[in-house]
């Protein structure tokens, strides 16, 4: 019985053997051919895939609503809205910077200093996702999903 599965697993290993054999010989006849795509398939580490960027919508976002006034390095300054009407933009680097992300949210969605509201034209996410956006960009602080502002927190026990 020993055997018997000795000499089946030998006659599983020989054609393996021999498909790796003639792989081997199949690279390197070509090896003169096509050196560069050789040398691709021999490494032992696939290339890590590209991350998408995720807030790159919330900056295609800040680009289209937000650049005009805040400038694109969210410095802000003086802004001519209309012609003999200059506002002062406050700057994004410092602007905001230790409010709670829920007051940026809202001053986005209401507007207000002379800022116009941008609920209409942006929904909740995508206002989560620019606040989120102004964080990295100007405050510096990494990112992570936040749980919707408009979620309800839940409720402290009373004592």
């Amino acid at each position: 019985m020993k055997l018997h599965k000795i000499a089946l697993a030998l006659f599983a290993a020989v054609p393996f053997a021999a498909a790796c054999n003639s792989t081997q010989t199949a690279q390197n006849s070509n090896a003169g051919a096509r050196p560069a795509a050789t040398a691709a398939a021999n490494t032992s580490t696939p290339a890590p895939a590209a991350t998408p960027d995720e807030l790159a919508a919330a900056g295609a976002d800040y680009s289209q609503f937000c650049i005009k006034c805040h400038k694109a390095d969210g410095t802000g300054g003086p802004f001519e809205d209309e012609p003999g009407h200059t506002m002062k933009v406050p700057s994004l680097r410092d602007h905001g910077k230790k409010d709670p992300d829920s007051e940026l949210a809202k001053q986005i969605a209401e507007g207000g200093d002379e800022m116009p509201p941008f609920k209409k034209r942006l929904d909740q996410q995508r206002i989560d996702n620019l606040v989120r956006y102004i964080r990295r960009e100007f405050h510096g602080r990494t990112t992570t999903s936040p749980a919707p502002t408009g979620a309800a927190t839940p409720a402290q026990p009373s004592h």
